[in-house]
């Protein structure tokens, strides 16, 4: 596994930067202790000197240098400073060699380094005296910056402790998910070489990982499909297709060795060059719906006026082949979808069921709507399909035994079924015994 490999895995930089950001919270914290505790031990260092300088300053003169050697002898010369200085700056009293430049009386506390004398750190303040003289009191604060040391010190190692157990979360954390990942790019390297079977990978965790392995998979069966469609309509091209441009090469040929031109001739090889066009037209449509490319003339539809209108451009052909064609769609039902494309897949439907229903036949056509998802039916009672070509008649040529001999192209069902698809609705066939009964879902 490379650096680069696991810098790229979100998982990862997600806990460096969760990390960091509690690596900044801590440091942030541990700063305001350390800042809260030196100011707060400073004050109170600062308070008790300025205690002690005030009350020596309010001695007498007199007895001043013998408190000053009392208050060294109680406290011990190495951890408090008593000094006291001529008017000139020359020691009189006290443990502190000489009066350091930078203290001022009656200023801000000075922190020196240690001395000879002195061997610590400490801190003074001064006292000017009404005799002129100079008194210094001074304590060790060893203590303080120790403290100060430790807080320090606890505030940097407690960041890099938490950036390397963040850098080693965030690398065992990478690792399911890297090695997830390998297992998808060798699949999908397995289906760019053209194995359209194989799917991704998904795992019990229901992850990120699995919900777009899950779309993938979708997508993958989709195009399978797509390029099954695509193989199949390529041989059924060949094959169906061959036929009507052999007779009509055949009938060219007889007319190019003819005398004169026979108009019958003529007439039935534009009939078939038409045939070979108009399948070609099939295709092109079914194309264009699968492609999406429809879905700008969406719009508020009543379903109910599209199937009126069906009803009444077949009810002449309907009669002339000796069928009975009934509408049943009284009340108003609004879908959004494209009004011409359900005319079309309705009017394909019906074209089919009279086709196929014959003399005497009854073609229904009704509404259902019982405030859930509308359906468009579309009834017959003539010899119906077979329950086991169902599924194979809305693939593109397909065309049962019973209809070889019959006119079509065999791409009516299947334009039906794009368009169906791209509204997202569902189209269902079943037997309506005797008959077929073809149901439009319009609805998820």
């Amino acid at each position: 596994m490379q650096l680069s490999e696991l810098w790229r895995t979100t998982t990862f930089r997600l806990t460096l930067v969760y990390g960091l950001v509690f690596a900044v919270g801590v440091v942030a914290l541990l700063g305001m202790v350390y800042l809260q505790s030196a100011v707060y031990l400073t004050r109170r260092v600062d308070g008790i000197l300025n205690t002690e300088a005030d009350a020596l300053a309010a001695s007498p003169p007199a007895q001043l240098r013998e408190r000053i050697n009392t208050d060294l002898l109680l406290n011990g010369p190495h951890t408090n400073v008593f000094a006291l200085f001529s008017a000139r700056g020359v020691l009189v009293t006290g443990n502190l060699p000489t009066l350091p430049t930078a203290l001022t009386p009656d200023g801000k506390p000075l922190e020196i380094l240690p001395t000879h004398t002195f061997p610590a750190h400490a801190r003074l303040i001064a006292r000017r005296l009404p005799t002129g003289e100079e008194l210094v009191v001074g304590r060790d604060v060893n203590q303080l910056r120790e403290m100060r040391a430790i807080v320090a010190y606890a505030l940097v190692w407690s960041g890099v402790f938490i950036l390397i157990v963040g850098l080693a979360s965030g690398t065992a954390l990478s690792i399911r998910p890297i090695r997830r990942l390998r297992t998808l790019q060798a699949a999908g390297r397995d289906i760019a070489a053209g194995n359209l079977t194989r799917r991704m990978p998904i795992s019990e965790r229901n992850d990120e990982l699995d919900l777009f392995a899950g779309t993938v998979n979708t997508m993958m069966g989709e195009i399978e499909r797509l390029m099954a469609e695509v193989k199949g309509s390529t041989e059924t091209i060949a094959h169906d297709l061959r036929t009507p441009l052999t007779r009509a090469r055949a009938q060219l040929h007889r007319l190019q060795h003819a005398e004169a031109p026979d108009r019958d001739e003529i007439a039935r090889v534009t009939a078939e060059i038409d045939e070979v066009l108009e399948r070609f037209r099939a295709l092109m449509r079914i194309s264009e719906l699968e492609a999406r490319s429809r879905r700008a003339g969406f719009a508020a539809t009543d379903l109910a006026q599209v199937l009126a209108q069906v009803v009444d451009l077949y009810q002449p052909l309907a009669e002339d082949g000796g069928v009975t064609l009934t509408l049943a769609a009284d009340r108003p039902s609004v879908v959004e979808a494209d009004a011409k494309l359900l005319f079309e897949a309705v009017s394909n439907l019906v074209d089919n069921a009279i086709k196929f229903t014959g003399d005497g036949g009854l073609v229904q056509v009704w509404l259902e709507d019982d405030g859930g998802a509308p359906k468009i039916v579309v009834q017959d009672n003539g010899p119906g399909i077979p329950s086991d070509e169902r599924v194979t008649v809305l693939q593109r040529f397909y065309r049962g035994e019973r209809d070889r001999l019959s006119p079509g192209s065999g791409l009516g069902l299947t334009i039906v079924s794009a368009i169906v698809r791209l509204h997202g609705f569902t189209l269902t066939l079943a037997d309506a015994d005797p008959g077929l009964r073809a149901e439009i879902a319009c609805g998820p």
